[in-house]
C-alpha cells in the first residue's frame, strides 16, 4: 500500500469514526429521552481492484422493532380506553356506595323499611312517623345525589370530548409539519432519524386518544387511519370538530339513528368545509375519545335508567292503586267495564285476551295522555316487553276515547262507554275468534286521603305538577325524576296522615302502616335494570340492591380490566424498548472501541506524514 493510500484510508476511517463518536454520544446524552431511539451507522470498505481505498460510514439507522411499536401504539389506545373507563365507574360505585356500607342506597332503603316497620306496631307513635319522614328524605335525597353526580359525569366526558378533540387537531397539524420536514430531508438525501423520533412521539400521543393504524409512505413518511379505514393524515392532516354543550342532563341524550339531541357530536370537517358526522361510526371506539363517548351516551345513560326507575318504583309502590274491571256481557258477547275516574296521565290500564284459534294469550296497555301530540307512544314506554303499547288521548272525552281504543283494537271487539267514565271491551260473541281475559286498570292516588293503601308519598320536585303519575305528556316524566323525587311536603308537614287514610280513622290503625311497609317490601313491579335486556320482576327493596350489585360489579369489572391491560400495556412497552432503549453500558462500550480506532487512525496518519517528511528531506 503506497502511503497516499494509507492516508487516504486513515482519513475516511478518521471521518467515520468521528461521525460514529457523535452518534455515540448522541446516544447517551439522550438515553433518558423520551421517545429517542437508539442510532446506529455502520462501517463499508470502498474497493477498487480489490484493495481497500476508503472506509465509509453508511446511513444513520434507529434501532427499532416496528412491530412492537405499533402493537404498542394499539395497546396505548386500549390501556386508555379501560383507564376513562375505571374511573368513572369507579365515581359512580362510590357515589351509590357498597353494598352495605353505611351510607349505601340499599343501606339507606333498608333503615327506611324498618322505620315503616315499626310504624306498624307503634302507628300513634310521633317519634316512628317522623323516623320514617326523615329516612324517607334522605333515601330521596341520596337518590338525588347518584343522580345528579351521575349528570355531572355525563357533563365531564362531554367537556374532555372537547378536549381531546382539540388535543388530536393539534397533533396531527403537528404530525403534518414534522412529516413534511421528514419527506423534505429524504430528497435532499439529509438523515430525517431525529425528527422521526418526533413524529413517532406525536403518533404516541395521538393514540392515546383513539385507536390508529399507521402505514409507510414514500420518502419515509406516514399514513395514518382510524380502525374503520378512515384515513386522518395522509400529507394533509385531517381536522375534526366538536362543540360540546353547556348543561347535560337526562333529558339531553343522543338518537344513535338520527345523530340528534342536544348533546355535541364529532364531525370530519373536509378541505371544503363539508361536516361528516363520525359519532357513530365505530371509528373512535377504543381510546380515551371512544371511552368518553361511550360513557356519555350508554353506560351512565344505562344508570341514570336505572335511577330513574327505582325512583319511579318507590313513587308508583306507594300511590298506584288497581281497580279491577267488572264482567259485561251484550247477547253473545262477554267481556268487562272498568271505570277509569281516578285515572291520570300517564296511567295505564290493561286488556288480555285470546285468539281462540290458536290459543295465544296478548296483552294491550293503554296509556292515558292528555294531548294527541304526544301520540304514537312505543312499546317502551311500559317495563314489560310482553305488551303492545297504545297511547290513548283523553282529551276529547270518554266518546273519543272508546272511539280510539275501537280503532286499535279492530273489528273483533266492541268497545263502548256504557256510562260516565267506564269502559267496555266485549269480544266478538257468535264468530268466537277472541276471548277476553281480563280488563283493568292502574290509578295513581292524587290526594293523602283518596285511599287508604295508596298516597302520593313521593312527588316530584321539579317544576311540573309535582304529583308523579309517570306522565308521557311533553317530556317524559320518569325521565330523569331520580334528580327530583322528594317526600311530599304535606306529609311532612302533617305526619299523622301516615296513618289516618280518612277523617274517621283513630291514630293507632294499622292498615296504612302494613299497607306502605307492604308496598316498599312485598309489591312485584316490572324494571329494566339492562338497556335493551328482559324487564324483572321484583319489589322495590329487591330492585335496589339489584341495582347496588350491578353497579359495584361493574365497577369491579372495569378495574379488574385495566390493571390486565396495564399488564398487556408494560409488556409490550419492555418489548418494544428492548429494541430501541440506549443502554448506557453498551455505548460505553461502543465508545471506548471508536476512540482505539481513532486513535489508531490518527497514528497512521502521523507515520504517513512521518515518512513523506523524511521523503522530502532526501
Amino acid at each position: 500500500m503506497g502511503l497516499g493510500l494509507a492516508l487516504s484510508v486513515a482519513s475516511s476511517g478518521l471521518r467515520t469514526t468521528n461521525r460514529e463518536l457523535e452518534i455515540t454520544a448522541s446516544n447517551i446524552t439522550n438515553a433518558n429521552t423520551p421517545g429517542y431511539t437508539r442510532k446506529v451507522s455502520n462501517r463499508e470498505d470502498v474497493t477498487v481492484d480489490g484493495k481497500v481505498t476508503a472506509v465509509i460510514g453508511t446511513t444513520v439507522q434507529r434501532t427499532i422493532d416496528e412491530v412492537a411499536q405499533k402493537q404498542l401504539w394499539t395497546e396505548t389506545a386500549a390501556s386508555n380506553y379501560t383507564n376513562v373507563m375505571a374511573d368513572y365507574l369507579g365515581q359512580v360505585d362510590a357515589t351509590m356506595g357498597q353494598p352495605g356500607g353505611a351510607n349505601a342506597l340499599d343501606t339507606l332503603l333498608n333503615s327506611f323499611s324498618n322505620a315503616l316497620q315499626t310504624l306498624q306496631t307503634s302507628p300513634d307513635d310521633a317519634a316512628s312517623r317522623l323516623d320514617v319522614l326523615n329516612d324517607a328524605a334522605i333515601l330521596a335525597q341520596k337518590i338525588n345525589q347518584s343522580a345528579d353526580k351521575v349528570q355531572s359525569l355525563r357533563q365531564d366526558a362531554e367537556f374532555a370530548i372537547e378536549t381531546a378533540v382539540e388535543d388530536m387537531n393539534r397533533l396531527l397539524k403537528d404530525i403534518e409539519d414534522i412529516d413534511g420536514r421528514i419527506q423534505e430531508m429524504t430528497l435532499n438525501q439529509i438523515e430525517p432519524v431525529a425528527m422521526m423520533d418526533q413524529r413517532d412521539a406525536l403518533i404516541h400521543q395521538l393514540s392515546e386518544l383513539v385507536p390508529l393504524r399507521v402505514d409507510d409512505a414514500p420518502n419515509n413518511s406516514v399514513q395514518i387511519s382510524l380502525e374503520n379505514g378512515v384515513t386522518i393524515y395522509d400529507q394533509v392532516a385531517s381536522q375534526f370538530e366538536f362543540d360540546a354543550y353547556g348543561t347535560v342532563s337526562a333529558e339531553t341524550k343522543r338518537d344513535s339513528v338520527t345523530g340528534q339531541g342536544l348533546l355535541g357530536s364529532l364531525n370530519l370537517v373536509s378541505q371544503g368545509g363539508t361536516r361528516h358526522d363520525m359519532t357513530d361510526t365505530g371509528g373512535f371506539e377504543g381510546g380515551k375519545i371512544g371511552a368518553l363517548f361511550e360513557l356519555r351516551d350508554e353506560v351512565l345513560v344505562e344508570t341514570q335508567n336505572q335511577l330513574d326507575s327505582l325512583a319511579d318504583g318507590l313513587a308508583d309502590a306507594f300511590a298506584k292503586y288497581d281497580v279491577a274491571g267488572t264482567a259485561a256481557t251484550a247477547g253473545a258477547q262477554a267481556g268487562f267495564d272498568v271505570d277509569l275516574t281516578g285515572l291520570q296521565s300517564g296511567d295505564e290500564f290493561t286488556l288480555s285476551y285470546q285468539d281462540v284459534g290458536t290459543g295465544e294469550t296478548s296483552v294491550v296497555t293503554f296509556v292515558r295522555v292528555d294531548s294527541a301530540a304526544s301520540l304514537p307512544l312505543g312499546d317502551d314506554v311500559t317495563a314489560r316487553n310482553d305488551d303492545s303499547v297504545v297511547g290513548i288521548d283523553f282529551s276529547g272525552g270518554m266518546a273519543s276515547v272508546a272511539t280510539q281504543i275501537q280503532a286499535a283494537l279492530g273489528g273483533a271487539f266492541s268497545v263502548s262507554n256504557p256510562s260516565g267514565n267506564s269502559i267496555r271491551i266485549l269480544d266478538d260473541g257468535a264468530a268466537n275468534t277472541v276471548d277476553v281475559a281480563a280488563l283493568d286498570a292502574r290509578m295513581t292516588a292524587t290526594g293523602l286521603q283518596d285511599q287508604a293503601g295508596a298516597l302520593p308519598f313521593f312527588v316530584d320536585g321539579g317544576t311540573g305538577p309535582g304529583l308523579y303519575t309517570g306522565s308521557v305528556d311533553g317530556m317524559v316524566q320518569q325521565t330523569g325524576f331520580a334528580s327530583r323525587i322528594q317526600v311530599n311536603a304535606a306529609l311532612v308537614n302533617d305526619p299523622s296522615l301516615l296513618v289516618k287514610y280518612s277523617a274517621g280513622i283513630g291514630a293507632s290503625d294499622q292498615t296504612r302502616p302494613d299497607a306502605m311497609f307492604d308496598a316498599l317490601n312485598n309489591t312485584s313491579l316490572q324494571f329494566n335494570l339492562k338497556d335493551g335486556g328482559a324487564p324483572v320482576t321484583m319489589s322495590v327493596d329487591e330492585y335496589a340492591r339489584e341495582v347496588i350489585a350491578y353497579q359495584s360489579q361493574q365497577s369491579a369489572t372495569a378495574k379488574t380490566r385495566n390493571e390486565g391491560q396495564q399488564i398487556v400495556m408494560n409488556n409490550v412497552m419492555a418489548r418494544y424498548e428492548e429494541g430501541s432503549k440506549v443502554d448506557i453500558d453498551s455505548e460505553l462500550a461502543h465508545l471506548l472501541e471508536l476512540q482505539t480506532a481513532y486513535t489508531a487512525n490518527a497514528r497512521v496518519m502521523t507515520a504517513v506524514k512521518e515518512m513523506m517528511d523524511s521523503l522530502m528531506r532526501i
